[in-house]
């Protein structure tokens, strides 16, 4: 009966053979006796009758110090393991406080703590080695104003406008208020009363601040309903004549208030609108009723009329080299043509209605205490708002081209 139980071809009565019996403890052969050889099957009584070899069975049964015994041998080399490791730290930190790397490393990120003298450390050699791991930049976590999107007022969305094709709201209202713009800009135009060129009006200063800023009334800080039953923030009395009152119902564009109070501390604030002074003055008290954020009010007569019928406001008739120069002052008009005859020194905003999801006058402020402190507005507003080249004949699909470097889709 042949047994393959590890492979072997042997059966298991294959390592006694010839009546002889291997002690392999003493390595020696005997010869089995006499008497159990006469018998009948006298080899298996022989064998049965025999006591067995004694293998060592009791040393390795005791699995209790054989296990210790395998764990000191562990201990022992992870020992040595760590102390091999430590050397090297130790050497690294050597070196690396005489290197110039270590100036590098502080360039790379301050808050690395470069070790000054060598001291006996209890901590794993894992833990010594964690502080001297050094991100990659590409790793380094950008701050939330790196992430965010280098902001130019004005450009930025109306380029996201343009490449998303978006169909939200504010999106088809930038793609809309750039052909108005490009429209007004390149519109040819001449005052209709040729004593405009002349005219000039003294608009004493009521503050020492350098900065002046002229705002637009409609469309930029409010709109007015075309009649009192739809939705309103106010209703304003107008005083239209002695004998006749029209109520107005006026949505006041969102933050403008809050806006033109915090402006207020670091410019001159004038409002110019081609309204009539019955309607706007209403307004004007609404937003102002101290009459402490508004040092002086403009109104249709004010404007200059051209001979396409448009009410413009040219800002040199308010300027001269003893009062209020160009170059400290702006207009912030939602129509292009109102500033068309200097268009540097005009600032564009998407036209207001009733969205009060509005935040353009947020991004406006922003932009606006950016140039505290200019020399020339006009040279901020070039650099920034580019609008000089919106100024092209050849059409406003060169203008997106010359502003983002890229030809856009005009929808």
């Amino acid at each position: 009966m042949s047994l393959s139980r590890n492979g072997s071809k042997f059966s298991r009565h294959d390592r006694i053979a010839n009546s002889q019996i291997i002690d392999l403890k003493k390595n020696k052969m005997y010869p089995s006796s006499s008497k159990n050889s006469d018998q009948s099957g006298g080899f298996f009584l022989s064998l049965a009758n025999m006591k067995a070899p004694d293998y060592g069975q009791a040393q390795l049964l005791n699995n209790d110090t054989l296990k210790n015994k395998i764990k000191e041998k562990r201990n022992q080399k992870s020992m040595d393991n760590d102390s091999m490791l430590n050397k090297f730290v130790t050497k690294v930190e050597t070196k690396l406080i005489s290197s110039p790397l270590k100036k590098k490393v502080i360039a790379i990120d301050p808050k690395i703590d470069m070790p000054t003298q060598i001291k006996p450390y209890s901590l794993t050699p894992q833990s010594r080695l964690q502080s001297f791991r050094i991100a990659s930049p590409s790793q380094k976590p950008r701050s939330q104003s790196q992430n965010k999107r280098n902001e130019i007022y004005y450009l930025s969305k109306l380029q996201r406008a343009f490449d998303a094709n978006g169909s939200d709201y504010f999106s088809r209202m930038y793609r809309e208020h750039f052909h108005q713009t490009y429209q007004g800009l390149n519109c040819r135009f001449q005052p209709q009363n040729n004593n405009d060129y002349n005219r000039s009006h003294k608009l004493p200063k009521k503050n020492q601040r350098q900065l002046t800023l002229f705002f637009d009334l409609d469309e930029t800080l409010v709109h007015c309903n075309e009649t009192p039953s739809i939705p309103c923030d106010v209703i304003l009395e107008i005083n239209v004549s002695k004998h006749q009152i029209v109520k107005a119902g006026i949505n006041v564009r969102p933050y403008a208030k809050e806006m033109l109070k915090n402006l207020s501390n670091y410019f001159e604030i004038i409002v110019f609108t081609a309204s009539h002074s019955c309607y706007a003055e209403k307004v004007c008290n609404h937003l102002d009723p101290d009459s402490t954020i508004i040092s002086h009010r403009l109104f249709r007569e004010s404007c200059t009329q051209t001979n396409t019928s448009l009410y413009t406001k040219d800002l040199r008739i308010f300027c001269d080299n003893t009062n209020r120069q160009l170059s400290q002052v702006a207009l912030i008009d939602n129509a292009s043509y109102s500033y068309a005859w200097q268009i540097d020194n005009g600032i564009p905003i998407l036209p207001f209605y009733d969205n009060k999801e509005d935040r353009e006058l947020i991004e406006l402020e922003k932009y606006l205490k950016n140039m505290i402190g200019t020399s020339d507005i006009r040279e901020y507003n070039r650099n920034n708002l580019k609008l000089h080249l919106f100024v092209d004949q050849r059409g406003p699909y060169k203008v997106l081209e010359n502003l983002f470097g890229k030809p856009q889709q005009l929808l």
